[in-house]
């Protein structure tokens, strides 16, 4: 796992079919403003560019040097404090050089998504040597 994905503790934890649900649980030093339990926008994005990304491995039956190109997120809502704040993806396409992917956060139990993400990212096959 990649150190960053580490220190913000995110796990895999469901895979639904091509889905990936991807948790980050709560932790102080991740929050907004110190004392309130709303976890800032800045982790909640790197989740998202980091579980896309995991959706695009998960495309492939080899390991792929991949690169995000563009990744947008938009926010519907805060977190509900102190919660996990929970991703599930979708690839959209691949074609010969990029994956196209979305996700969406929720926070806790909700049903209803806290932020969503759609982003692209390039592939390459790994150099072996000669």
């Amino acid at each position: 796992m990649i150190p960053h994905a580490q220190k913000l503790g995110l796990r895999l934890s469901d895979q639904q079919g091509e889905s990936l649900i991807i948790e980050m649980p709560y932790k102080a030093e991740q929050e907004a403003v110190s004392g309130s339990g709303i976890v800032a926008n800045g982790a909640i994005t790197t989740l998202l560019d980091t579980a896309l990304g995991a959706a695009v491995y998960d495309q492939f039956e080899t390991f792929r040097r991949i690169v995000t190109l563009d990744l947008r997120v938009d926010y519907f809502e805060k977190p509900q404090p102190f919660s996990t704040i929970v991703v599930k993806t979708r690839c959209l396409k691949v074609t010969d050089q990029m994956v196209f992917v979305q996700g969406d956060a929720y926070s806790g139990e909700g049903s209803s998504p806290i932020a969503h993400g759609i982003a692209v990212f390039s592939y390459a096959e790994m150099e072996t040597n000669k």
